[in-house]
C-alpha cells in the first residue's frame, strides 16, 4: 500500500509539472485554415469561439470522463507539502487516483491514539484440576488481551514451583523461565490470544488431610474446576467466594470463583457423616446478686448455658412471683417477652455450646420498717441440671438476715465466684449456694433510721494574700469543693473587704449575702467519678483597706490579718503570704518568723493522702493571677471614670511565708505578723 501511495504521489508531481509547463509554454491558438469553396463551414478564431460559446479551455478539459481538476492549494492540502513558485497550476486526476490520494491524506491527518496503560491484561484464567493422593494435574487456560501494538511483550503465567507438562502457545510466541516464573514472550499486535498449560502440583498429607498450594498471576476472573475420583469428600478452598459441589459418576466435582490475586490453596479429606439429630440437652449455672433497697429488691443474674447436641433459638426462664424484668442482654438476642410468668428470649440464630445470658429485674417489698421477702432468683426451664450462687448486698440502712432456708446452703462470702464478687463495690452480706430443683430463702429485712451526714466538704483551700507598704491587701482564695446537694458556700469575710471577682467551676458568678453578713457563693453539684464525687474549684478575689485611707502603717509593729471562714469543713487550709521585701519579720535573737495564730508556718505544704482532686499549689502562679486581677480592676475603674489607666504593682517579689492548718471546722482564722523596717526609701 505504501509503494502504491508513493507511485500516486510521483505521478501527481509529474502531472503538476507538466500541467504548469504546458500552461506556461503553450502557444496561443492559431485560427483554423480557410475551408475550400463550396463547403458549408464557418471558420472562427479560437478567441471568437470562446466569446460565442462562453466555454473556457479548462471547462472543456473538465468534461473529460472520470477526471477531477484540483487547484494547487487543494493539492498542497491533500499532500501536506508546500512547493513555491508554481503559479496558477492545476491538477487533473482520474477518479480512482483521487480516491486513493484522499484516503491516504485522511489517514495521515488522523491523530495518534494514546498509549495503553499496560502492555497486556490477563482477562480470565480457568484451572481445571484432577486431584489425587499422589499429586494434582491442572489444565490452565489463560485468555490474554494484548494492548500494545509494537515490540515484544512478556506475560507471566505460573510460578516455577509447578512442573509444566505441556503448553499450547499462539504462533510466534515463546515460553521461558525468568526469576522463578514461567513467562510467555510474544511480538503479536493488539488483539486476543489464548494460552493453555498442563502442569503438576505436589500434594501434602497431614493427619488424613491432603492439601496443595501455588501462586498465580492476577486476572480479571479466576475459576477453579476440581475433580476427585471418589465420593464423600469435603474440599475446602481458601478465599473462595462461591463454591458449588456435586457428586456424579463416582467422583466429586467442585467449581469455585477466586478473588483477583489470591493464590490457589485448597485441602480435601473424607467427609464426616452427619450425626443423627437428637433433642438438645441444656445445663445451666447461675450467679445472682440481689441488692436490697428501700422497699425494693434489685437482682442482676448471669445464666451460663451449656447447650449440647442440637442448637436452640429460644431460651426460657421461670420468674418468681412479683418480679418485673428490666433488661436482657446477650449476643444475638433478637427479642424477649414475658408471658405466663416465663421470660422467653428469642435469638437471631441457633446457638450450641456455651452461651451467657444477663438479666436485670426488680421486686417490690413495701415500705414497712420490718418485713420478710422470698429471695427472687430466675430459674432455667427445660434444663437437665441447674446450680448457682447468690450474693446479697444492702443499698439502704437495712439489717438483713435469712432465718429460714429450704433447699439452699449458706456459705462464706469468700466462697462466691470471683465474677460475682467483682460485679459490686458494696460489701456482700449474705451468700448462698443451691443445686436442687426447688429452693426458698426467706430474707428478713429490718430498716433503721437514717442519720444526717456531711453533704459538702472542702478538700483543700489555698489562700494567696499580698500586703503592700500603704496598708492594702489583695487576696485570692481557691476552695476545692465536693458538693452533693448544698445550694451555697457560706463564707465569713474580714471586715471592710471589697470583692472583685468570684467564679465557680471556671464560670463567673455574682455572690450574695445572708442575714449574718456572710457571703453566699452559689454551688453546683459534683459530678460522679470512679472514686466518688469529683471536686470543683470556687475562686474569690477581694481587697482590704485600712480604716483610715490616708493613714500609713507604722514602720514597725504588729499586722493582724483575718482570713475567710467557711461554714463547711476544710480538710487542708493553706496560705501563701507575701510581705514587703523591705521589712524584717523574725523574732529577736532568732531566725524564726515572728508570725502567730492558729496556722503553722511551714517550708512546704504537706501532701495529704486520700484528699480527692487536690490542685497543685503554685505560689508564683497564684501571685501572677493576683497581679492580673488587680490590674484589670484598676483599668476598669479608670475607664469608667474617663481617665487613663495606670499600672498597678503588687509586691509579688516580696518575702513569701507559707502557713497551713489541717482540718478547719468553722473557726476563726487569722495571722499576726510582727514586723519592722517598713520605712519607704
Amino acid at each position: 500500500m505504501r509503494t502504491r501511495n508513493w507511485t500516486v504521489l510521483a505521478a501527481l508531481a509529474v502531472a503538476v509539472v507538466v500541467s504548469a509547463g504546458a500552461q506556461a509554454a503553450a502557444p496561443p491558438p492559431q485560427p483554423p485554415a480557410a475551408p475550400a469553396d463550396g463547403d458549408n463551414k464557418v471558420t472562427l478564431t479560437w478567441q471568437k469561439f470562446q466569446e460565442v460559446t462562453g466555454l473556457s479551455e479548462d471547462d472543456l478539459k473538465a468534461r473529460e470522463a472520470g477526471t477531477f481538476t484540483l487547484s494547487w492549494e487543494e493539492v498542497q492540502d491533500l499532500l501536506g507539502i508546500k512547493i513555491e513558485k508554481v503559479g496558477e497550476a492545476k491538477l487533473r486526476i482520474p477518479w480512482q487516483e483521487f480516491k486513493t490520494l484522499l484516503l491516504w491524506s485522511i489517514q495521515q491527518k488522523k491523530p495518534e491514539a494514546p498509549p495503553p496503560p499496560t502492555d497486556v491484561a490477563v482477562t480470565s484464567a480457568e484451572y481445571a484440576g484432577d486431584l489425587s493422593k499422589d499429586g494434582a494435574v491442572f489444565t490452565a487456560t489463560f485468555k490474554i488481551s494484548i494492548l500494545k501494538e509494537k515490540d515484544w511483550k512478556v506475560i507471566p503465567l505460573l510460578p516455577a514451583t509447578v512442573a509444566i507438562q505441556s503448553v499450547t502457545l499462539p504462533q510466534g510466541a515463546h515460553l521461558r523461565l525468568e526469576k522463578n516464573f514461567y513467562e510467555v514472550m510474544t511480538a503479536a499486535g493488539a488483539g486476543e490470544i489464548e494460552v493453555k498449560v498442563v502442569f503438576a502440583v505436589a500434594v501434602q498429607e497431614q493427619a488424613g488431610s491432603l492439601s496443595l498450594r501455588f501462586d498465580r498471576v492476577p486476572s480479571a476472573t479466576a475459576v477453579l474446576d476440581l475433580k476427585v475420583a471418589q465420593t464423600g469428600v469435603d474440599i475446602d478452598i481458601v478465599g473462595a467466594q462461591s463454591v458449588v459441589k456435586k457428586e456424579e459418576g463416582g467422583a466429586t466435582r467442585v467449581a469455585a470463583a477466586l478473588p483477583a490475586a489470591a493464590p490457589v490453596q485448597l485441602s480435601w479429606e473424607r467427609a464426616i457423616p452427619e450425626a443423627e439429630k437428637v433433642p438438645p440437652k441444656l445445663y445451666a449455672e447461675t450467679q445472682t446478686l440481689v441488692a436490697v433497697g428501700d422497699g425494693i429488691l434489685i437482682g442482676r443474674q448471669r445464666i451460663d448455658f451449656n447447650i449440647l447436641h442440637t442448637g436452640v433459638r429460644v431460651l426460657k426462664l421461670r420468674l418468681p412471683e412479683g418480679v418485673s424484668i428490666l433488661e436482657v442482654k446477650a449476643e444475638r438476642v433478637r427479642d424477649w417477652r414475658v408471658a405466663n410468668d416465663e421470660l422467653n428470649v428469642a435469638l437471631s440464630a441457633e446457638v450450641v455450646g456455651a452461651f451467657t445470658l444477663n438479666v436485670t429485674y426488680e421486686k417490690a417489698t413495701g415500705a414497712q420498717q420490718v418485713g420478710a421477702a422470698s429471695l427472687p432468683v430466675l430459674r432455667a426451664v427445660d434444663v437437665v441440671r441447674e446450680k448457682g450462687h447468690i450474693g446479697v448486698v444492702a443499698l439502704a440502712n437495712v439489717e438483713l438476715s435469712a432465718p429460714t432456708l429450704k433447699g439452699a446452703t449458706a456459705i462464706d462470702v469468700r466462697e462466691l465466684p470471683t465474677e460475682l464478687l467483682s460485679t459490686t463495690s458494696q460489701p456482700i452480706l449474705l451468700a448462698y449456694r443451691y443445686v436442687t430443683e426447688t429452693f426458698d430463702i426467706q430474707l428478713a429485712i429490718k430498716k433503721h433510721e437514717d442519720v444526717d451526714v456531711l453533704v459538702t466538704i472542702i478538700d483543700s483551700a489555698v489562700v494567696t494574700t499580698m500586703q503592700t507598704l500603704d496598708g492594702r491587701r489583695i487576696t485570692k482564695a481557691v476552695y476545692n469543693v465536693r458538693n452533693n446537694r448544698k445550694q451555697f458556700l457560706r463564707l465569713a469575710m474580714p471586715a471592710g473587704v471589697e470583692i472583685w471577682s468570684a467564679s465557680v467551676s471556671g464560670k463567673s458568678i455574682r455572690p450574695a449575702k445572708d442575714d449574718e453578713d456572710r457571703v453566699l457563693v452559689p454551688l453546683v453539684r459534683s459530678e460522679g467519678a470512679a472514686s466518688g464525687l469529683s471536686a470543683f474549684p470556687v475562686e474569690l478575689v477581694y481587697v482590704e483597706k485600712e480604716a483610715d485611707a490616708a493613714a500609713k502603717p507604722a514602720p514597725s509593729g504588729t499586722l493582724h490579718i483575718e482570713l475567710p471562714r467557711a461554714a463547711e469543713p476544710v480538710t487542708h487550709f493553706m496560705v501563701n503570704l507575701y510581705l514587703p521585701k523591705e521589712g524584717k519579720y523574725t523574732k529577736p535573737w532568732s531566725s524564726d518568723p515572728a508570725i502567730e495564730g492558729p496556722l503553722t508556718v511551714v517550708k512546704e505544704f504537706r501532701q495529704l493522702v486520700g484528699v480527692m482532686g487536690r490542685p497543685k499549689v503554685d505560689a508564683e502562679q497564684a501571685a501572677d493571677a493576683l497581679q492580673a486581677a488587680a490590674q484589670a480592676q484598676a483599668d476598669a475603674r479608670a475607664t469608667a471614670a474617663g481617665a487613663t489607666p495606670i499600672r498597678v504593682n503588687l509586691p509579688i517579689d516580696g518575702q513569701l511565708f507559707r502557713l497551713e492548718k489541717i482540718l478547719v471546722l468553722d473557726e476563726p482564722l487569722f495571722i499576726d505578723v510582727t514586723y519592722s523596717g517598713w520605712e519607704r526609701k
